[in-house]
């Protein structure tokens, strides 16, 4: 063969390669929702980081940074399943427009009472509580979107570029809120959080067609029950939900003592807790951006596998660190693992649903979201009678027992089919 045959071989793969990174944007409506991602995820990202450093400064006590965020997790995890049923009888889009406004309004009742002086704990408990009901229609509600503009060929692409721009908004808004609560007020953070918010919520307007599902006469708790009822008819969908509420309970949750292990562990102050969730958001957004770059992934099983591993790993030598730099890296090693994972999740259980139930199983996929905050309060309760690294670690070494223990079935899934699905199961 030639060089220059060589040459424009590896000149096509490159240009495949970067094809395939943007293929969801192939569609401007895609683009759209994106941007409103970007500016959504960076009102949460300063919103959470600030939060956890707010009750830790109130309370002195990483008891009560777990159980404000717990609640917020019961708000979600009680209403998880609902918001999926919403999500399928209502206009998605609409749906996610209001819980955005609603959200940003909650973030800029605390942000005016912190600046003010008047901000007191069970402020932060209702606010907690509300900020997990809206996100029980708002995670189904964004996804069940994705779906509808780009379809099934391009979801993996799509889900991953929206994780990917989280994650640029999360080391953005990192750093902007370890920054303002040093040199501002910890009241700016959630005023910038609200904004952000505000600007999310139009961007949504543009998009073109109809976004409600098939009308249906049958009652709320009959069309509840059909969904339920069909994702535990399939096995595949029961040990990816299961999967996924141990991956939100002993995975995800160690960001909520991110202000704990700054403070007292690693003793780097409000800055050092900027650039640790920074970090792992860049871990985070390069993994994304991997996964986005592979196109149509085939075996999303075993990339499932891998990713959900490797975050189990990174936990445990996270939680056993007890230097700053060698943490830094090591949580951009949760983070991108962690990424990599929600990503090929939220695709695998999209592809094995039907349409008729999709935003519902995506509410159950998102009552799993809820149990991050109620891992957050056992990690806060189990790190004060023995040690913060100590519960994290253990939700790593979780989260490893269980992989080990479903590997050769994920492998077994089929991202177009569930081989294991009853097929006579219709939703009611």
């Amino acid at each position: 063969m030639r060089p220059d045959s060589v040459s424009s071989a590896a000149h096509r793969k490159n240009q495949a390669g970067v094809s395939r990174l943007v293929l969801a944007f192939v569609d401007t409506q895609y683009g759209w929702l994106w941007s409103n991602s970007a500016f959504s995820s960076m009102g949460m990202a300063v919103r959470m980081l600030a939060q956890g450093w707010l009750v830790l400064d109130m309370t002195d006590s990483p008891f009560w940074v777990g159980l404000v965020v717990g609640l917020q997790g019961v708000g979600l995890v009680g209403f998880g399943a609902f918001g999926g049923v919403l999500v399928d009888r209502l206009d998605r889009r609409m749906a996610l427009l209001s819980v955005q406004l609603a959200g940003g309004t909650t973030a800029l009742a605390v942000g005016l009472l912190a600046v003010t002086g008047n901000i007191v704990l069970w402020h932060m408990v209702v606010a907690a509580l509300i900020q997990g009901l809206l996100q029980a229609v708002q995670m189904p509600a964004s996804n069940t979107l994705v779906y509808q503009v780009v379809g099934r060929e391009k979801l993996l692409n799509a889900m991953a570029a929206r994780l990917m721009v989280f994650n640029i908004t999360r080391i953005i808004g990192s750093l902007i809120a370890g920054a303002l609560i040093t040199s501002v007020s910890i009241g700016s953070c959630y005023l910038l959080s609200a904004g952000s918010s505000f600007v999310a919520a139009p961007l949504l307007l543009p998009l073109r067609g109809s976004y409600r599902p098939q009308t249906t006469r049958e009652s709320f708790w009959r069309v509840l029950s059909g969904g339920v009822k069909y994702a535990w008819s399939s096995r595949s969908i029961r040990m990816l939900l299961l999967l996924s509420l141990l991956m939100e309970l002993y995975g995800f949750s160690h960001m909520v003592m991110l202000p704990v292990m700054a403070r007292d562990v690693l003793h780097v102050g409000a800055t050092g807790l900027g650039f640790l969730s920074a970090a792992g958001g860049l871990g985070a957004m390069m993994s994304t951006l991997g996964v986005a770059a592979l196109g149509d992934f085939k075996n999303k099983g075993m990339l499932l596998v891998v990713t959900a591993a490797s975050a189990g790993v990174f936990i445990l030598l996270f939680a056993a660190s007890p230097w700053y730099p060698a943490s830094l890296v090591l949580v951009a090693g949760v983070g991108a693992s962690l990424m990599a994972y929600d990503a090929t999740m939220g695709t695998l259980l999209q592809l094995l649903s039907t349409d008729a139930v999709r935003g519902r199983i995506m509410g159950l996929y998102g009552l799993t979201f809820g149990f991050t905050p109620v891992g957050g309060f056992l990690a806060g309760a189990i790190g004060t009678l023995v040690g913060v690294p100590f519960a994290i670690g253990l939700g790593g070494a979780i989260i490893l027992a269980y992989v080990a223990g479903t590997t050769r079935r994920v492998l077994a899934l089929r991202s177009m089919n569930d081989p294991d699905s009853n097929q006579k199961v219709r939703p009611e």
